[in-house]
C-alpha cells in the first residue's frame, strides 16, 4: 500500500522524542522524520495488539460491560492517565456498576491494580475503539471490546496478526 502523505501537528515535547529517535534531526525535509513517526506509532499499535490479545481470556463479558460504562467519553488522553483507570472502576463500583454488570468489583480494581501500563492503555484504546464503533453505527457486543475485528491495509498485516 501506497504511504499517504499529510501534515500533522505536535507538541515541542512529543516532536523532541522524535527527534532523539531521528537519524537526522535539522533537516526537515529529511523523510527520517515521516519515518521515525511511522515506525513510532508501529510499535505502539503492535504493543496495543499484543496486549489486548494477552488479556481477552482475563476479562469476562460483564467486566468489559463496566469498563465500557467507565470509558464512555472518558478522556485519558495524558499519558499519566492511565494510571486512574483501577480509581474510575472503584467509583463505579460503589455506584452500582458491579451489580448492574453482575461482576465482582473488588475482584475487578485487583486485577486492574496488576496490569502493566502498556496492558492500561490497551484497555483504554479497545474501549475507544469499541465506542468509536458505536458512533458509526455499528452494534458491537459488549464481549467483544477486546476482540475489536481486523482493520485494513498495513494495520493488519502487522498489528492484527493472530487476532
Amino acid at each position: 500500500m501506497k504511504a499517504q502523505r499529510f501534515s500533522i501537528t505536535m507538541p515541542p515535547a512529543t516532536l523532541a522524542q522524535v527527534e532523539a529517535r531521528q537519524a537526522n534531526p535539522q533537516d526537515e525535509r529529511s523523510t527520517d522524520r515521516s519515518s521515525t513517526i511511522a515506525k513510532s506509532l508501529d510499535r505502539y499499535f503492535y504493543a496495543l495488539a499484543a496486549a489486548r490479545r494477552g488479556m481477552r481470556s482475563r476479562f469476562s463479558a460483564g467486566e468489559q460491560g463496566l469498563l465500557l460504562d467507565v470509558l464512555n467519553g472518558a478522556l485519558f488522553a495524558a499519558p499519566c492517565a492511565a494510571g486512574f483507570l483501577e480509581h474510575e472502576v472503584a467509583v463505579a463500583v460503589i455506584d452500582g456498576g458491579a451489580e448492574k454488570w453482575q461482576v465482582d468489583g473488588p475482584a475487578l480494581i485487583k486485577k486492574l491494580k496488576a496490569l502493566h501500563y502498556c496492558e492500561k492503555l490497551a484497555l483504554i484504546d479497545a474501549a475507544e475503539r469499541w465506542w468509536n464503533r458505536v458512533a458509526r453505527g455499528e452494534q458491537p457486543a459488549v464481549g467483544e471490546m477486546l476482540d475489536y475485528p481486523r482493520t485494513s491495509g498495513r494495520m493488519e498485516k502487522s498489528h492484527d496478526v493472530g487476532e
